[in-house]
């Protein structure tokens, strides 16, 4: 006789309604048997035991590992079907085995087969999402939640996909910002170091055969050069050192403090990540109030999208105003990260009773405004990097002209 097992099950009612329970058994089949003298209607069943939960947390780990190589825009995609198939009178399930059969990359695939399976069995939609929070943002979740509520999968959908498709458009924008001056700074280094290292010594050589001295600018970045190629055994552990302390000091509470702080007060990036937070909040707000969440809900959310320890210290000051009574344009009006037009405006949307909306022009308008600031950091950046870079490039070239300037001397001596 086989010794019994502990099977989890989900079976549906004789009404329709989830159930979900543990049931002991020899076989998958006793435990079938069971459900149907029960008048139970399984859907879904595994087994519980010790072997087979060592099994299923491997697998939780290895769908972990898979969320992080999933593609905003891949749900992006999935949000635009699943609304248009909706809208046309499609089935919840049927709708997303259609699209887990359509997903071309193998990760989004697995994760949207394990979403179907999950849905199928009778657990609901936003529950489901909110399990893989790596993949589904917060945002989402609760959008999700609340058109189950009211009855606007469809629509809901469509305005997820058009927000998450506006948040991945302004990700883009702050990246380019900020990968420009990196590659210019970068490649400035490489072509600096490649002259030090491998281009002055061969004039070295020319002088050391000829006894000739070599001018000063170019005996100190000779100097520098030759620190770089033969020293490294002992600058190299002292930066990887350094480079794992800072990466370590960042992760920390205090440095991540500091990190932000920079990024709201630095000149040039100010402009930029103040607008990228007001946009990501106000258009999470206006979304998020249209499909009738709770404020305090709205603005816990908020707090959680921006990334920004700093700037999430304006919510939690919100939220603690708001519990307190305040309306929420007072609690703008009291920010000191707030902009003050932004403020008036939430206060005539608030006294208009036309929130929602208003926060959407608020979205528009910080958008409009990042792009601007985007637009000129990258004017300020260029012709700053460019001519940083032709200086040190200049002043390499002229380490390795002078010498030629004197070759003929050094030639005709």
């Amino acid at each position: 006789m086989n010794a019994a097992s502990t099977y989890a099950y989900r079976a549906r009612d004789q009404h329709g309604q989830a159930v979900t329970g543990t049931l002991s058994a020899e076989s998958p089949e006793m435990v079938a048997s069971q459900l149907r003298t029960d008048g139970l209607v399984l859907t879904g069943l595994r087994d519980a035991s010790i072997t087979a939960q060592v099994q299923a947390d491997a697998l939780v780990v290895q769908a972990r590992q898979r969320a992080r190589r999933v593609r905003r825009g891949d749900v992006v995609s999935m949000c635009q079907e699943l609304g248009v198939m909706l809208e046309s009178g499609v089935t919840l399930s049927e709708a997303l085995s259609a699209v887990t059969a359509q997903a071309k990359r193998p990760e989004f695939k697995s994760v949207m087969a394990m979403v179907t399976d999950e849905v199928c069995g009778g657990m609901p939609f936003s529950e489901s999402l909110s399990r893989r929070s790596r993949i589904f943002p917060p945002v989402m979740v609760s959008l999700v939640r609340a058109s189950e509520a009211s009855g606007t999968m469809s629509e809901m959908l469509l305005r997820i996909a058009e927000y998450l498709g506006a948040e991945e458009k302004t990700a883009r924008q702050v990246r380019g910002a900020l990968i420009y001056p990196s590659f210019m700074f970068g490649t400035g280094a490489i072509v600096v170091l490649f002259m030090m290292v491998f281009i002055l010594p061969r004039f070295a050589k020319i002088y050391e055969m000829r006894s000739a001295s070599l001018p000063g600018p170019t005996r100190v970045l000779m100097g520098l050069g030759e620190f770089v190629s033969t020293q490294w055994m002992y600058y190299g552990p002292a930066l990887l050192v350094s480079t794992i302390l800072m990466v370590l000091w960042q992760r920390s509470t205090h440095g991540t403090w500091v990190r932000d702080w920079l990024k709201l007060h630095v000149p040039g990036l100010r402009d930029v990540f103040r607008n990228l937070y007001l946009t990501r909040a106000s258009r999470t707000m206006s979304t998020l109030l249209a499909a009738g969440v709770n404020l305090l809900d709205v603005i816990a959310i908020c707090r959680n999208i921006t990334g920004n320890q700093v700037f999430n210290r304006v919510w939690s000051d919100m939220e603690t105003r708001v519990r307190d009574g305040l309306p929420l344009s007072t609690a703008f009006t009291e920010s000191a990260e707030m902009p003050p037009n932004v403020s008036s405006m939430v206060t005539a949307g608030e006294r208009s009773g036309r929130l929602p909306e208003v926060m959407e022009k608020v979205a528009t308008f910080s958008q409009e405004r990042l792009e601007a600031s985007v637009k000129k950091a990258t004017t300020m950046i260029e012709p700053i990097m460019i001519i940083g870079m032709g200086l040190l490039v200049g002043a390499v070239a002229l380490a390795l002209l002078l010498p030629i300037f004197k070759m003929s001397g050094v030639v005709a001596g």
